[in-house]
Order: structure tokens, then sequence, then C-alpha cells
């Protein structure tokens, strides 16, 4: 394992989302996340040039040519399975025939890997067709990049938050996770450095928009901005007025989280998470905090409280999926016992 004295440069690191990807870079010295950079593209990743990737790099000072690759599920499509022990080869080979059968697609035509999650019997399996790998990873190549891993989003983000769980002894600290992103949301559950429960929820903050601008009839700009204004108390009606417009969507939010972590609870064999991060660039608001801590009966923070994150400042931490950007950067820093997930050679998912 990596000891908390010894310093490391990520690669770059690139996430995609439905609409917009996020660059970043930092690396990691002494406990701590060393000089991170991040820079938001908003438009869809299948529309990105090879010159938008080039002006993207150069504008925020990214170093090197060597990116690391995360995908959401509305690209890289996540399926969790339920398979009995076997090797690792065996088993990507089984999620291979059973999301072929279940897309209904031919097995050659599609990129596999999987993962146990934890010792539930649980395995998430990721598939992407290759015609969606190479629009994804030609502009890159052509852009003097060498994509050397593509890995789901939520891996990404697990490393991020775990870098201070690394050794043995950490995996009896057990903590779940909320991703709550502009176009997605999914709980996790990490011990120590290792995700062990992983559930696509399907919630948005665009959602949330939505129900605030039809709530309270205004555009959706002005929701954007009512919804950010809601936390600083400093307008009562308005903030009033926004919990009302979202508690439906909190509370069917905070009801999916318990099913998640009883869930967990009953499949797992290891201790039960002790907190609850919120995550993800429409996370965190008081009132869904405050429904998520009642519901869940265990303490609920923003990831901006994660101590290593304190150099992140807020123009940063503004750019959309920055966590995810930073976590791919770092994706080297994985043990050596750690299984990697669809690493690229020459432009094809191995």
């Amino acid at each position: 394992m990596f000891g908390f004295s010894q310093t490391m440069k990520g690669c770059i690191g690139i996430a995609m989302h439905a609409t917009y990807a996020t660059i970043g870079q930092c690396g990691w010295k002494k406990g701590e996340l060393l000089n991170p950079r991040v820079f938001c593209i908003n438009n869809n990743p299948r529309n990105i040039t090879s010159q938008d990737w080039c002006t993207a790099i150069n504008n925020v000072g990214l170093t090197g040519s060597t990116c690391s690759v995360a995908l959401p599920p509305s690209i890289l499509k996540h399926h969790v399975l339920q398979l009995p022990d076997m090797e690792n080869t065996e088993l990507t080979e089984a999620v291979g025939w059973e999301l072929a059968d279940r897309i209904g697609c031919d097995r050659e035509l599609i990129q596999i890997d999987a993962k146990r999650l934890g010792s539930s019997g649980d395995v998430l399996g990721v598939s992407i067709d290759q015609s969606t790998l190479a629009s994804i990873l030609d502009p890159l190549y052509t852009a003097g990049l060498r994509p050397t891993k593509i890995e789901p989003s939520c891996y990404a983000l697990g490393r991020v938050l775990s870098m201070r769980h690394r050794r043995t002894a950490d995996r009896s600290s057990v903590r779940a996770v909320l991703d709550f992103s502009k176009d997605d949301s999914a709980m996790l559950v990490l011990a120590g450095d290792e995700t062990v429960f992983y559930k696509r929820l399907g919630y948005s903050g665009d959602a949330l928009i939505d129900a605030v601008s039809l709530h309270v009839g205004v555009t959706a700009d002005q929701a954007t901005l009512m919804l950010a204004a809601s936390d600083q108390e400093s307008d009562e009606a308005m903030s009033r007025a926004v919990r009302d417009a979202t508690r439906s969507l909190h509370e069917q939010i905070a009801r999916d989280a318990m099913k998640c972590l009883r869930h967990y609870g009953v499949t797992s064999r290891g201790p039960i998470p002790s907190e609850l991060i919120v995550t993800g660039s429409a996370g965190w608001n008081r009132n869904l905090s405050q429904i998520l801590e009642t519901a869940c009966n265990m303490k609920v923070f923003p990831d901006w409280d994660v101590e290593y994150f304190k150099d992140i400042s807020k123009n940063q931490s503004r750019c959309y999926g920055w966590q995810t950007a930073l976590g791919t950067s770092l994706s080297f820093c994985d043990g050596k016992d750690r299984r990697q997930q669809l690493k690229t050679t020459n432009g094809v998912a191995a």
C-alpha cells in the first residue's frame, strides 16, 4: 500500500457526464491533495472535438499525456448481478455473456468488465458498445492524449473519498455515500477504499430545479438561484417555498437511501455505515440533509467537510463533477492487489 508520506503525481483525469465533461489533475502528498486543478467543458462528450480537449488542457495547465477516463451509467451501462464465487477471468466472461443476453447484442460488439462488491455475492458489471467507445477515445488520441484506463465513475468517486483509508485495517471504516449530480444519482457504501455496495437511484439535480420552477412559477434559471440561496437562510419565505417544492422528492430520495442501507446491512457480513457523505454537483442542501439524518439515523455531511478537500477553491467546487475528475486522476494509486477496470491498449478496451 502507498504510505501517507509518499508524493505521487496524478495523470490527467477526465470525467464524462451526460451533457458535459470535466478534466482535472492532482497529486497526493502526506495525506493531502496536491495542487488540484479542474475545468468543465459544457458540451455533450460525444460532440467534444480534439481541439476542444487541447484548448481545455492548455487553459487549466494540465501536464503529461497519460489520462484516465471515468464514464457515468448513461454512457457506460452499469448492471448489478448476483453470481457465485469464481476466478476473476471466469467472472468477467460470465458477466459478458449475461449482459450480452440482457442487452440483446452480439458479445463481440461490446466491451465488458466486472468487479465484486464486497462479500454479498453482488457483482457490478459494466458494458459499452465498441462504436461508442471509439467515438469517445478517438478525439482524445487525436489531441495527443494516451487513455490508459476507463472505469465507472463510481470507482473514481469512491477512490477520491477514500485516500486516507488505504490500509487493510481501514476496511472496518464503513461510510455510505449519496452521489447526487446534475443528471444522475447513486448510493454507494465504502469499506476502507473498497466499493462494497452500488445502486443507481436515477434522481437528478435537474428534477429539483423543475420541482421548484413548477411550484413557485419561475424560470429554470431562477429556480437554480433559489435552490442555491435557500441554504443561506437569508430569506425565510423563499427558503420555505423551496423546502415545500422539494420536500416530496427529498423524501423519496431518503426512503430509497434507507432501503439501500437496509439491503446492505442484511446482505453484508461486515460493519454497517457510521456516516453518510453527500457528494455530487446537486447533492447538498440543508433540507435534504435534515430528511436524510432523520431517515437514516446517522451523521450526514457534505463532501467539502472531508479534510483534504479544504484546498479546493470555491470556483473549482462549482465545476460539475470535480470529485470524479480528481478521483480518476489518482487512478494509478490503487494498490497492486486491486483489479483494474477496462484497461485500454491501442484504443481497444481489454
